[in-house]
């Protein structure tokens, strides 16, 4: 058969793409349906409050046990720690949980609120070790907010 000169031939040396795209498709959605994510890592177990439910219009009012405040530092890195509006002498973790510890032997509520407020600047690490003194301490009902807790209001 005689070929006519400016129609293109057939590409037949290049392989059609279509059927491994499909079988990759498939392969993949087979994978994701088959794998286990990881739900539980990273997740602080958390309460509701009971108020919640049909009638919980309520208004609510928060107070806490204690506040605690995590600021940026004037110089340097880290955070300062203030507890009720006041500096801990420590600027440490441990001081914290020390100071937390003689509150509750003192008579505090281990089922009283703790409102952890931290600056937007602070580090998650600072924040969650304040949660860990909190835990370490024996205090259960953790509460957070963005900016210092001794700036919410809580009314």
């Amino acid at each position: 058969m005689k070929r006519r000169h400016g129609i293109p031939t057939a590409h037949a040396d290049i392989p059609n793409l279509a059927p491994m795209v499909d079988v990759v498709m498939v392969i993949l959605i087979f994978f994701m349906l088959g794998t286990r994510f990881a739900i539980s890592e990273g997740v602080l177990p958390t309460q509701l409050p009971s108020q919640i439910g049909p009638g919980g219009g309520a208004k609510v009012t928060i107070v806490p046990a204690v506040r605690i405040s995590l600021r940026e530092p004037r110089r340097g890195d880290g955070c300062e720690i203030f507890v009720m509006d006041r500096a801990l002498s420590e600027n440490s973790f441990g001081a914290l949980t020390g100071f937390l510890v003689d509150k509750l032997r003192a008579g505090a509520d281990p089922q009283g609120q703790v409102l952890i407020g931290a600056d937007p600047e602070i580090r998650y690490q600072y924040v969650i070790s304040a949660m860990d003194s909190c835990v370490r301490a024996g205090f259960v009902n953790l509460q957070f907010s963005v900016g210092p807790a001794a700036s919410i209001d809580l009314e």
